[in-house]
């Protein structure tokens, strides 16, 4: 697929040394395939390198992180609801903006909060 992609043969050896390298890091096959399509879209020539496969990477932040963006968003918009959450193998939560991109990480789904009844002047929230 590469191949044909690029319009050109890939190397024996740099296609052996990229996948050792693989294995090494220990890619899951969803981790392959989720780099292949990043790759794809995000380099048009053929003249790659094994370390533009190692770029690709989905930017997580911390707890205090969603506190920031909770506090900028203000007291009438609960942003937990525009985001995603997940429990790294260490036990740590970590926070990223819903965009579709599922990591590989047990995620933690967030309750849907009805605003009925709480106390709201009425009126329903949208995004």
């Amino acid at each position: 697929m590469l191949e044909a992609n690029f319009g050109g043969p890939i190397g024996e050896e740099k296609m052996a040394l990229f996948f050792d390298l693989c294995r090494e890091e220990r890619w899951s096959e969803e981790q392959f395939l989720r780099t292949f399509k990043w790759f794809l879209k995000n380099k048009p020539f053929p003249a790659w390198t094994i370390a533009d496969w190692f770029q690709y990477g989905v930017r997580v932040y911390p707890y205090a992180w969603y506190l920031d963006q909770q506090s900028k968003a203000g007291p009438y918009v609960d942003v937990l609801q525009q985001m995603d959450r997940y429990k790294l193998p260490d036990g740590t939560i970590v926070f990223k903006w819903s965009d579709g991109q599922d990591l590989p990480f047990e995620e933690i789904v967030a309750e849907k909060k009805s605003r009925q009844g709480v106390g709201s002047q009425g009126g329903s929230r949208k995004g």
